[in-house]
């Protein structure tokens, strides 16, 4: 696996893995917390960072806009390395927060995991009409995204889209918008990290937040601990 953060559960496994692909601040204390909150429930987990290695925060984004490119092969090198380790049972779901969330969601979209946890991801300009989104979603896995009427940086009808989207798909979908969430209402960041996220007009949300876990819990149960995935 390449550098990052990886968190394993007590216990002997094997487990089912997990690829948490980061927001726009990178590998933070915050981030290092949702790794291990999945281990403790059971999950072999590795966070990449997507900006080192000569990644640069230009190159990340080049990627997300293209929906194509060095970020994606990386996810399948990372997803394939859990996939591999001895402790792992071979599936590998894939769980992101705003940029981390595009990403996942695209990832998804091209079966390249067994399950995605898609956290207020983002849907670029020209991605949005049926046509594309179709494109996008030509080969989902089972999908469980959350988002929040508050939010800022992602509106209403980009979520009405994606909806109807993931719904033409027929894949498991469970969607979620909270009615006071904003942005980022999952991350609990502190210090001068957590002064900039407010200043920005996003905050935690503990009611909805506790809700999102829960079903994201509940759906990689469902689609994560079954057995091991084919080559």
């Amino acid at each position: 696996m390449h550098p990052g953060y990886t968190a394993v559960p007590d216990g002997d496994g094997p487990f089912p893995g997990v690829v948490v692909v980061h927001d726009a601040y990178g590998m933070t204390a915050e981030l290092r917390r949702v790794c291990d909150h999945l281990a403790a429930q059971g999950y072999l987990v590795h966070a990449p960072s997507m900006y080192q290695r000569g990644r640069c925060l230009r190159q990340t984004f080049r990627s997300f806009i293209a929906d194509q490119g060095p970020a994606y092969d990386r996810l399948e090198a990372e997803r394939a390395a859990l996939a591999d380790r001895p402790d792992c049972t071979g599936r590998v779901g894939i769980m992101g927060f705003c940029l981390g969330g595009r990403f996942a969601l695209v990832a998804a979209g091209r079966g390249m995991f067994d399950a995605a946890a898609v956290n207020y991801g983002l849907l670029p300009e020209g991605r949005q009409e049926p046509e594309e989104l179709d494109r996008m979603l030509s080969a989902p896995c089972p999908i469980v995204a959350s988002y929040g009427v508050r939010d800022k940086v992602v509106d209403g009808a980009e979520v009405d889209k994606l909806r109807a989207g993931l719904e033409r798909t027929g894949v498991p979908v469970d969607l979620k918008v909270y009615p006071e969430a904003t942005h980022s209402f999952l991350a609990q960041y502190t210090g001068p990290l957590g002064v900039l996220i407010r200043v920005q007009g996003m905050s935690h949300d503990p009611e909805a937040s506790a809700d999102a876990w829960d079903r994201t819990l509940g759906f990689f149960a469902e689609h994560l601990a079954q057995k091991r995935r084919l080559p």
